[in-house]
């Protein structure tokens, strides 16, 4: 029973990421708006399901003991935590409960813009480049991602008014979102970048980026 529950939420995690591309082939059929504000909703489920499915997978698994057959749940080894990246400005922070955040902490940004440094250590070669954080009430944060120096991504912490949801002021499950950037030309030795830019009371908490071949998932 334990091993169909990772496998469900794997295999449902797997199934929201094409929700996105499926929703691209009617761009040009339908007005601009209502495709902006559906693919804003479908990219937000695809994120979730992978916050969703770690977070019930660690739950089952820290609870009965029972090791994934596959090895999945708790190795995420496409996976870079917030945490061990080079910090400025960033501190850790903790997830309630533990299991909403990957490696079950974060870093949230004091004392102005955080930042956070890591050099990649992947063949060269196009990857999508994910991102976890915190999308909390009470602000509206910015981040910014760069391939040495060079920018290639951008987002705001503004779900709560988006996708019309209730939401908190914690690190928790209901504000646990995630970004995906396709497509990236790395190099190994690149140096990765997030520039975290807090807003109001939204300091704008990292989790972890993930950086995983096209179509792949962490």
């Amino acid at each position: 029973m334990i091993q169909h529950f990772y496998d469900a939420h794997y295999d449902g995690a797997r199934t929201a990421q094409g929700f996105p591309r499926i929703w691209e082939k009617v761009q040009g059929k339908i007005d601009d708006e209502r495709n902006r504000e559906v693919l804003a909703h479908l990219n937000y489920q695809a994120g979730h399901a992978v916050v969703w499915r770690d977070a019930v997978n660690r739950f089952y698994h820290d609870l009965s003991r029972i090791e994934d057959d596959q090895r999945r749940v708790g190795n995420n080894t496409w996976r870079i935590e917030a945490e061990s990246m080079t910090l400025r400005n960033y501190r850790a922070a903790s997830a309630n409960p533990s299991i909403t955040a990957s490696g079950g902490r974060a870093v949230t940004a004091s004392g102005g813009d955080g930042t956070a440094t890591t050099k990649l250590d992947y063949a060269d070669g196009t990857y999508d480049v994910a991102v976890g954080y915190f999308d909390t009430n009470g602000g509206k944060a910015r981040w910014e991602i760069s391939l040495n120096d060079k920018k290639f991504g951008e987002w705001v912490g503004d779900n709560e008014d988006r996708l019309f949801h209730a939401s908190s002021t914690a690190l928790d499950g209901t504000t646990a979102a995630r970004v995906t950037f396709r497509g990236v030309q790395i190099k190994r030795g690149d140096t990765l970048k997030i520039v975290g830019k807090p807003g109001g009371n939204e300091a704008a908490p990292l989790d972890y980026v993930a950086i995983v071949p096209p179509g792949g998932l962490d």
